[in-house]
This record gives C-alpha cells, sequence and structure tokens, in this order.
C-alpha cells in the first residue's frame, strides 16, 4: 500500500535478463573507453557518463526483443541492436574528444539517440494509463538519468550537471502527471513529454555553455510550437 492505494512491483525473468544484459552492456563499454586519454585522473566527465546511452539503449531493446512475436523479428531485432550498440560504443569513445574530427557527428548522433530513447520511455509510460505516482516517477527517472549524458558535453564538473539533469527530470515528471489528466494518445503525450525534455536539456545546457540568450528560447519555443500543433491536429 502506498498513500492508500495498492502497489504491486513484481521482478521477472525479463526484468532479470534485463539487468543483466545492462550490468555486460556497462561493463563492455567501460573495457572499451578504458584506455582514453580524456578519462584518466581529474576528468570533468566521469568515465561512467558514458554508459548511460549504451546502458538504456540495449535494455530497452532487451525488454522490447522479449516481446517479439516470432523468432525471425526477434533475430533481426537483435542484429540491429547489435549493430547500433556498436555505434554507439565508437561514438562515445570518438565524442571524448572534442579535437577529433568526428566529434560533432559523434554528439550529434548520441543527441537523437537519447531523445529517441526518452520518446520511447516517454510513450510507454504514458500509453500504461497507470497510476500519476507510477508514470511520473518513471518519466521523472528517465528524464533525468537520460539528461546527464548531452548536459555533460559543457566542460563543467559533474557536480554542477546533475542538480540541472534532476530539474530534467522534475519537469518532465511534473508534465506527465499533469498529462495524466488530459487523455492523449500514447505516441501524442509521448511527444508533449519529449519537447518539454528537449526544451529544458537546451536550455540547462546552453545555460551551463554560458551562451543561453533570448534568441535561444524564442527558437525553442518555434520548434515546440509547431511540433506541438501537428501533434495535436494529427492525433487519434
Amino acid at each position: 500500500m502506498l498513500f492508500g492505494s495498492p502497489l504491486e512491483i513484481r521482478v521477472t525473468g525479463t526484468w532479470l535478463l534485463v539487468i543483466l544484459t545492462v550490468a555486460l552492456a556497462c561493463s563492455g563499454v567501460n573495457l572499451v573507453l578504458h584506455g582514453h586519454p580524456r578519462l584518466g585522473a581529474g576528468a570533468k566527465r566521469p568515465a561512467f557518463v558514458s554508459w548511460i546511452l549504451p546502458a538504456v539503449l540495449v535494455g530497452l531493446s532487451v525488454y522490447l526483443l522479449e516481446l517479439a512475436p516470432s523468432r525471425p523479428v526477434w533475430a533481426v531485432g537483435l542484429g540491429l541492436l547489435g549493430l547500433v550498440f556498436s555505434l554507439t560504443v565508437s561514438a562515445e569513445y570518438v565524442a571524448l574528444s572534442p579535437e577529433s574530427p568526428g566529434h560533432l557527428r559523434a554528439r550529434l548522433g548520441l543527441n537523437v539517440l537519447a531523445y529517441l530513447l526518452a520518446f520511447v520511455l516517454f510513450t510507454a509510460a504514458y500509453g500504461a494509463r497507470t497510476r500519476s505516482l507510477v508514470t511520473a516517477t518513471v518519466t521523472l527517472l528517465a528524464g533525468g538519468f537520460l539528461a546527464v549524458d548531452p548536459l555533460s558535453v559543457a566542460d563543467v564538473e559533474l557536480r554542477r550537471v546533475l542538480p540541472y539533469a534532476a530539474a530534467v527530470g522534475l519537469i518532465v515528471g511534473e508534465g506527465t502527471w499533469a498529462l495524466n489528466y488530459w487523455r492523449l494518445g500514447a505516441a501524442t503525450g509521448g511527444l508533449v513529454l519529449l519537447l518539454l525534455f528537449y526544451g529544458a536539456v537546451n536550455i540547462a545546457q546552453q545555460h551551463l555553455l554560458e551562451r543561453l540568450r533570448p534568441a535561444i528560447l524564442v527558437e525553442l519555443a518555434a520548434v515546440a510550437a509547431i511540433v506541438l500543433t501537428i501533434a495535436v491536429v494529427w492525433a487519434p
């Protein structure tokens, strides 16, 4: 019982598999990044920050693979996971070196992956139609966790990044709580939450980089308004 309502948590074989594969993924990423010269003592961006996106990618993919309707679909999905995971780890390695020729492409790819993972998680949480206490908590944790990686591109220490990531998660969680009173489709609700996440992450990032200007706020507001209008118009 929590706040007078029943709350049940089941630990299934699928969840145990997810935990195991995430642990293996983090171990593999750490092994690949271990020798990078920018991850030595005193590095502002700790190695474990680069585990976040690969870990979420693997955990979410393994969970979805368990829902595959057939063996061929499962096999194709597993192959795609291996490919995307390899590209993600490679991008994490390249993104650690701002002077690298492929740094911008790697960082862009990682940002896109972060937003895609956020959209899937937000859509799944909102579409579950369960209690706000559960869905808001899930999106709060997911949003805050995923925000750490893109916010860490600013050349600041992690202790400065974490409060901003927590604020991003709180904004998404509060948004989820409010959206639960508005019966949108799962994808539309996930898109609205993604817009909150996108806007909060970019504002926090520009602030950490000391580049936050009114023009950036106007640009983010315009993008959000356009996407939100399209989502509402095309919502089922």
